[in-house]
């Protein structure tokens, strides 16, 4: 009798030890691998700060850009009473912009007046070497580093005093970078033919429809850019001094009795010959769930919208792989069944995951690799394939926003991660200063 008992309670805590077993492994990434940071480089100098990295990836390599700023900053004091910060404003540059040996300021070639533009600089810390004043975020001086890849290290091959507002680069390397700074009236654009190395500003570049908001969709040949301006798609085939409208994308859903006013469309290009259109309705809230999407896929040889279909639920997330197979996350609505779909060339769908209501978000996809954040009991888990979404495995979660920035090189399966804030930076970087780390999918 005791014996029977005893079985019963041996195989009931087994029972329970492997129901949690299979839940812990189901639900969580608590035996996942965890990502393998490395630093490929000695440190030299002092390390340069930066925020807001881009990424653009291409074959033989990488284009990164980031915001430095120029002068140095630190509290001093501060006046409760007045609950006003005071900052302590030292009138050499972090950065000397101007230096012989330095990379070339891109401001130069439609400025070329060097004591100008140190005056510029002079003017917004004021005289003399040090003083304190109330803080006045235009005192500070944005420089944008744009950084390359040479054999294995990153390294800083031109600066701008400025913001970037647009970057990209093709398969083969050919590169666009839109800057934009409060000393010119216009954006300034600049090009590169070998991946980042030398630049050259486009002085003949302007927006097809005014001066009105765009987006810098891609280079789809050495010299034809894409451009969507106002709903409509652009081409240019000179780097930006005459434009061609090929899509009207407004007029097309005008035509199908489609309010345009009420959706959101997303523009995105494989860098082959598709342009695909993601056309969502506004989001009225939670009581008034997306019921479908639409995606129109344009055809850019033919001119031809090629397909159009609405999809069941919101687009989440979408991303492009190297091969320019178009891939996104559905949400399928009231129920929130989440899966992950690839648009073919002929206008099927094709299933590569279904989750049912496990959330998925953050979409990578890059050369044979998809990756994506899985969010159930444990947020942001990564689930990973390299075989084409055939097998799946998981991974640790991705450092937290909060700590780190990750971008991701698509076409080397790379994650590089930079630290948020500046006191999370060593004193040392590389031999241009900067601090990095990578890593890959094993």
């Amino acid at each position: 009798m005791f014996s029977n008992s005893l079985t019963r309670i041996i195989l009931l805590a087994l029972g329970v030890i492997a129901s949690w077993i299979l839940f812990y492994i189901d639900s969580f990434a608590g035996f996942a691998p965890d990502w393998q940071w490395q630093r490929n480089y000695q440190p030299e100098r002092p390390a340069v700060v930066m925020n807001e990295q881009r990424l653009s990836s291409f074959q033989q390599g990488v284009l990164l850009t980031g915001i430095s700023d120029a002068i140095n900053t630190r509290i001093t004091h501060i006046e409760s009473d007045q609950r006003k910060l005071i900052y302590h404003y030292e009138n050499t540059v972090q950065i000397d912009v101007l230096a012989d040996v330095g990379p070339p300021l891109l401001n130069l070639q439609f400025s070329p007046d060097t004591s100008m533009i140190r005056l510029i600089m002079e003017a917004k810390v004021g005289s003399g070497t040090t003083r304190n004043r109330s803080y006045d975020e235009n005192a500070t001086i944005p420089v944008s580093q744009l950084i390359i890849e040479e054999n294995g290290k990153l390294r800083v091959s031109a600066r701008f005093l400025g913001y970037v507002v647009e970057q990209q680069c093709n398969a083969q390397g050919y590169c666009l970078v839109v800057f934009g700074t409060h000393s010119y009236r216009k954006d300034a654009v600049f090009y590169s033919a070998d991946g980042g190395r030398h630049w050259r500003w486009l002085s003949q570049w302007h927006d097809p429809d005014g001066d009105q908001i765009y987006q810098l969709l891609g280079l789809s040949g050495a010299q034809s850019v894409l451009m969507v301006q106002q709903g409509k798609l652009y081409r240019s085939d000179d780097l930006g001094q005459h434009w061609q409208q090929v899509f009207d994308l407004p007029k097309l859903l005008t035509e199908r009795g489609i309010d345009p006013a009420l959706y959101t469309a997303s523009w995105h290009y494989n860098g082959g010959d598709r342009v695909i259109i993601s056309h969502q309705p506004h989001n009225t809230g939670e009581d008034e769930p997306l019921t479908s999407s639409l995606l129109l896929d344009f055809n850019l040889k033919s001119a031809r919208v090629r397909s159009s279909q609405w999809v069941p639920g919101d687009i989440v997330a979408v991303d492009i792989s190297t091969q320019g197979d178009f891939d996104f996350i559905l949400r399928q609505q009231p129920r929130r069944i989440y899966s992950l779909n690839r648009l073919l060339d002929n206008g099927t769908l094709q299933p590569l995951l279904e989750t049912g209501k496990k959330a998925l978000g953050g979409l990578y996809v890059g050369n044979n690799l998809l990756m994506m954040e899985k969010e159930l009991n444990d947020p942001l888990h990564m689930t990973l394939s390299t075989g084409g979404g055939q097998h799946w495995f998981r991974m640790k979660k991705l450092p937290d926003g909060y700590d780190y920035r990750v971008q991701f090189d698509r076409w080397h399966n790379r994650l590089f991660r930079f630290p948020a804030h500046d006191y999370d930076y060593p004193k040392l970087g590389n031999s241009d200063g900067l601090v990095y780390e990578t890593t890959t999918p094993p």
